[in-house]
């Protein structure tokens, strides 16, 4: 929802996370696309969680699911454990 692009340049910045510099003719040049709406945010996700699901028994034997909240290096240790 907050993305924006630069033609000029393909760089992609999104306004909270990943701010474009302050150079106001950066600044000028960033569109910002017509699809990029909370709408088609919900409708990508709720699509990406369909396909998930569609697929995730077939590789039940082979992934796991993790809890990303918490610490992050606590998380890389049980991914890598799991892998390994």
């Amino acid at each position: 929802v907050g993305r924006r692009s630069d033609p000029e340049t393909g760089k992609i910045y999104h306004l909270k996370f990943n701010p474009p510099p302050e150079d106001p003719e950066i600044q000028s040049r960033l569109v910002h696309r017509s699809d990029d709406t909370e709408e088609a945010m919900v409708k990508r996700i709720d699509q990406y969680k369909k396909n998930v699901d569609a697929i995730k028994d077939y590789y039940k034997d082979i992934t796991k699911e993790f809890d990303g909240v918490g610490d992050k290096m606590d998380l890389a240790k049980n991914i890598a454990e799991f892998i390994q």
